[in-house]
């Protein structure tokens, strides 16, 4: 039995008492730790999922409308990108009233989750409304990472009516509201994603990774809420759609090309991360006025676009990713890409950065697959995710999301490529927090500290691969615990009415034992069945014997 004390009964069994032990003191134990399992609490739980799985797969559907029709605007009416700044400053006007920061960003986001901070309800409506006007002028920017907000700030606000408790009541207090907060988000979050991707292992997984496996112990109502979501939009067909591509055959030089598109994507997965905390860091640092370097990135993006033509390289990235996986080309889109959604998202414009990062990657792959010789379609599929993968850190949910969207026949693929492009990367992912890099440090400094920082993230937010399975590990231990605090009192009762029952059977064998040996040691008596019984006989008062009178 677990060590841990119980919060019905202040003593708890240690780890060297035995099992068997009788008496009052085992039976008080065993209810005492039975009566941590809420039986009540998981129903709710279970309900919890469904309305946030329904609440999500809606809420995913809603989004998808409201962003395609006004990306179909913006291609009627290009001149719309000079209308970027001012869409940035409305966005802004809308966060203050609605009483959000104006740096809200997804990782901070994770960040408040991650610390079991409640999130706020307006982020809803706010990021949704925000996605959109992004997308209205023209911006570099994606519905996917506004869809991981908006869920979470959902899964927060359905979560007050139900008022949850830890099921196996292993916690109280304080801790336990934050764990609580933590996982109303991480639910919305994951069942959201599932709808809108239409992805709902990739899904879940991918917030477990952003938690860092924190919630692991309640991954079975959150693949609840991921499955709900994701049959209702799989009904409407509302989501963004992927093509899929042909899978080739396997042999050791694809396996060699997906090596080469992992380090590639590594490479630029990391580069373009950190060129986006760089941005935002350094424009705080010079002048702390979000209003200010909107009005400068909606002109700098505004001019770029018009100058250049680049008009087919705007907006999420979704149109271009499926055109390459029909029609692959050898090109540098992904690097002009990338300098857009670099622009938008580094001067604070509101929206996504998953599905941007996911074009650029297929970009690159299908550049790299080109000047092998080979098919690029498959090098489109593998880049995206490898990208991806370097992008966030989160290797498992990358991997997962891909088998889901191109089909499991991509594993083996997509299996090399995630890993070579995870542990190739640099180990300060998008969603890390705390990541100071260049405005914090100073010039003069940053060389000598660069190095020190990054290492530090790394120990604390953006583990390594080895630390990222020692944190899986640790967690899946972690949920295991908890789960045997709900499990041993039932072992413990069965191991001893078993022991009961086989003393039992031994006393009763013992027993029938000392029967046949006692019957053993007694004497024989004759026994003839065929002679006739003799009458009793009784003594006189002589001594001599009568016969009884015969009974007619």
């Amino acid at each position: 039995m677990t060590s841990e004390q119980s919060p019905h009964n202040g003593n708890a069994a240690g780890p060297s008492e035995p099992l068997t032990q009788e008496g009052n003191g085992l039976s008080g134990r065993v209810k005492g730790s039975a009566a941590r399992f809420d039986w009540r609490e998981s129903f709710k739980h279970l309900l919890f999922a469904v309305v946030c799985g329904v609440a999500g797969g809606f809420g995913s559907i809603l989004l998808c409308l409201f962003v395609d029709a006004m990306r179909s605007v913006f291609v009627r009416n290009t001149w719309l990108i000079w209308l970027l700044p001012v869409a940035g400053l409305l966005e802004l006007l809308l966060y203050k009233m609605f009483r959000i920061p104006l740096g809200e960003t997804t990782e901070s986001v994770i960040a408040r989750m991650r610390h079991g901070r409640t999130v706020r309800g307006l982020l809803a409506p706010g990021i949704f409304l925000t996605t959109g006007m992004s997308i209205l002028a023209g911006g570099s920017v994606g519905k996917e990472a506004g869809a991981l907000q908006m869920g979470a700030s959902l899964g927060a606000t359905i979560a007050k009516p139900f008022k949850l408790h830890d099921v196996l009541r292993v916690q109280e207090g304080a801790a336990e509201d934050r764990s609580m907060h933590s996982y109303a988000a991480s639910m919305g979050m994951a069942a959201t994603f599932s709808a809108l991707f239409f992805a709902p292992l990739g899904s879940c997984m991918l917030v477990l990774e952003f938690m860092r496996f924190s919630e692991l112990r309640y991954v079975a109502s959150m693949l609840i809420g991921c499955f709900v979501a994701y049959f209702i939009a799989r009904h409407f067909g509302i989501g963004d759609l992927i093509c899929t591509v042909p899978i080739p055959e396997f042999t050791w030089r694809a396996v060699g090309i997906c090596l080469v598109i992992g380090v590639a994507c590594a490479v630029a997965g990391s580069i373009f991360a950190l060129c986006i905390r760089l941005l935002q860091n350094t424009t705080m640092q010079i002048v702390r006025n979000y209003y200010l370097w909107v009005v400068v990135g909606g002109l700098i993006m505004a001019t770029l676009v018009s100058v250049f033509g680049w008009w087919r390289l705007t907006g999420s990235g979704g149109e271009m990713l499926n055109h390459m996986l029909a029609q692959p080309n050898v090109s540098w889109d992904f690097a002009i890409k990338g300098l857009l959604t670099f622009i938008c998202l580094g001067f604070w414009f509101k929206g996504g950065e998953i599905m941007p990062s996911l074009c650029i990657g297929g970009l690159l792959g299908g550049a790299c697959f080109a000047m092998t010789g080979s098919s690029p379609q498959m090098g489109v599929a593998v880049g995206a995710l490898c990208f991806l993968a370097a992008f966030n850190r989160c290797p498992v949910s990358a991997f997962l999301l891909g088998c889901e969207i191109f089909g499991w026949g991509m594993a083996p693929f997509l299996a090399v490529g995630v890993a070579v492009s995870f542990m190739f990367g640099y180990p300060a992912g998008m969603y890390g927090a705390s990541i100071d890099l260049l405005m914090t440090s100073g010039w003069r400094k940053f060389v000598l500290r660069q190095h020190r920082r990054a290492m530090e993230n790394a120990a604390n937010h953006d583990p390594d691969l080895f630390d990222y399975v020692l944190s899986a590990t640790t967690a899946f231990k972690k949920a295991t615990d908890r789960t045997r605090v709900f499990a041993d009192p039932w072992i413990a009762e069965h191991q001893r009415e078993h022991e009961e029952h086989m003393q039992e059977r031994m006393e009763r064998e013992e027993k029938r034992r000392a029967d046949v040996r006692r019957a053993q040691r007694a004497p024989a008596k004759p026994h003839h069945p065929e002679a006739p019984t003799r009458p009793a006989q009784s003594a006189n008062a002589n001594g001599t014997q009568e016969r009884e009178p015969k009974t007619k």
